[in-house]
């Protein structure tokens, strides 16, 4: 059921057309504060808040590599969550790629 809600979200958001800056800077700051929120305490319910609030500014962003970059850090961020660790090498890998699909974006 998931990857048919994903699936339709995608199918909307290509109709948009590429993503506005703000949209792009909210997506951003979502995603940084759901790492700040791990990183602080990473068994908190304020992280699977923060996660919920990423996926949702995340949605907005039409598909593409931004955006994919930082839905699979969001699924890092969540694997780190129920594992209940503050990091990983994995969750700082997929942060690097991040940043660099944001700076070969803009």
């Amino acid at each position: 059921m998931d990857a048919r809600i994903h699936q339709q979200g995608r199918a909307e958001r290509s109709r948009r057309g590429p993503a506005s800056e703000r949209e792009l800077r909210r997506a951003l700051r979502a995603v940084y504060f759901a790492v700040a929120a791990l990183r602080h305490s990473p068994r908190s319910p304020r992280v699977s808040q923060a996660v919920s609030e990423a996926s949702t500014a995340v949605a907005s962003l039409p598909p593409g590599f931004v955006a994919e970059a930082l839905y699979r850090l969001i699924g890092t961020i969540e694997d780190c969550h129920r594992a209940g660790t503050a990091g990983s090498t994995r969750l700082d890998e997929r942060w690097r790629t991040a940043t660099a699909a944001v700076r070969l974006a803009g």
